[in-house]
């Protein structure tokens, strides 16, 4: 009976491990196995209670490890969880069905261990040898798990590190556009040289073949959301923020007869779909919406929130009129198209970006647009 138990045991956590390496690795889905959905978001969980009692420059440096720490630790877990399973296999065999070279094989579990992590690294060291038909099946298939998990080790490393270097790629283009912050104004303004825009379409274009390609990669590897970058502008929230701000700009502040093209370009719309379903994706995969229930604004949040908007929106108008570009004649009325964009997208982002390890000003600067380009910069304080 303790056999049976023993082996069935082996199976089992050998499945579950074939499973997790399935959902985790190979299966597209923006959830992932048990194993390393829990181990992630634990780890993670922890990490962040941590970095935000440290200063902004601390926090981001530390959160900056979790992601490359667990990598590995994901790895590894894989590799001990699959040793034990196989030696639960050996365990019940281990005396009458191996042999040893210089004296006779143990019954302790410590041996079945051993036997299991030579096989599976295959090291085969050769003092430990199986005898049996059965069990020499079970250690051929273990060399042949060891090499796979191997292979695909080393796959699924090159595969993160691809992607981490498509997105640093996407947001550095985005960092320059910007004027090396969070001015989404001054995105736009970068394209308007002698009286027209040049290359903006095909820059919001670009920026929404990036964006669903990003979306792709966090879909297939969730654990590229726990890669945090220690420089802002190179974050998710960031990219969100700027392309989001950007489409609600070009559609409530350009003035609706001299830049009317601009206003109507089907890149604008596709662009600002594609952010949107980027970020509703994201909130899903991380579960935020369910863990992270928004809460209902006080009277007094609300205005302050509508004075931070309105503040941001002036500011925008002035930068765009500085550059030549001509604005709306009733501001007020795209004032109020601008609040009831901001409204629509700005909480489930805020969300987004401190489950991220972004505080919200850092993203968008709306207080202080030199604290969102500076990572250097103490936190402004609140007015009044």
């Amino acid at each position: 009976m303790a056999a049976f138990i023993s082996t069935a045991a082996g199976v089992g956590l050998l499945l579950v491990i074939i499973y997790d390496v399935y959902a985790t690795v190979l299966h597209s889905s923006a959830r992932y196995g048990p194993i390393g959905e829990r181990l992630d978001r634990g780890v993670w969980g922890a990490a962040r209670e941590v970095a935000f009692k440290l200063s902004r420059k601390g926090r981001h440096k530390f959160l900056n490890f979790v992601g490359p720490f667990m990598l590995p630790l994901l790895l590894l877990i894989y590799i001990l969880l699959l040793i034990v399973a196989f030696a639960l296999i050996y365990y019940p065999h281990l005396a009458d069905d191996f042999t040893a070279t210089g004296e006779a094989v143990g019954r302790g579990f410590d041996e079945s261990l051993y036997f299991s992590g030579m096989t599976l690294t295959t090291l085969g060291y050769g003092d430990i040898t199986p005898r049996t038909g059965a069990m020499r099946f079970v250690a051929v298939f273990e060399s042949a798990v060891g090499l796979i998990s191997i292979t695909l080790a080393i796959t699924y490393l090159l595969t993160i590190y691809g992607a981490l270097e498509r997105k640093r790629t996407s947001a550095l283009a985005l960092y320059h556009q910007a004027g090396e912050g969070a001015d989404a104004a001054g995105l736009i303004a970068h394209h308007y040289v002698e009286g027209q825009f040049y290359g903006l379409r095909d820059a919001l274009s670009a920026a929404t073949r990036d964006l669903q390609s990003l979306l792709e990669s966090h879909v297939e590897h969730p654990v590229i959301h726990y890669f945090h970058p220690p420089e802002v502008y190179k974050s998710l929230p960031r990219m969100l923020f700027l392309l989001l701000e950007s489409c609600s700009l070009i559609r409530t502040s350009l003035d609706s007869e001299e830049n009317s093209d601009l206003r109507n370009y089907p890149e604008v719309r596709t662009l600002e779909a594609s952010a949107r379903h980027v970020l509703g994706e994201l909130l899903l995969s991380l579960d935020i919406e369910r863990r992270q229930r928004p809460r209902r604004e006080t009277p007094a949040e609300a205005e302050e929130d509508d004075e931070r908007w309105l503040r941001r929106y002036r500011q925008s108008v002035e930068r765009l009129n500085r550059a030549g570009i001509a604005t709306r004649r009733d501001l007020n009325a795209g004032w109020e198209e601008y609040r009831a964009q901001r409204q629509e997208w700005e909480s489930k982002l805020q969300r987004l970006s401190l489950h991220l390890g972004y505080d919200w000003e850092e993203i968008t600067g709306d207080r202080d647009l030199d604290y969102a380009a500076d990572e250097e910069k103490e936190e402004p304080q609140e007015e009044g």
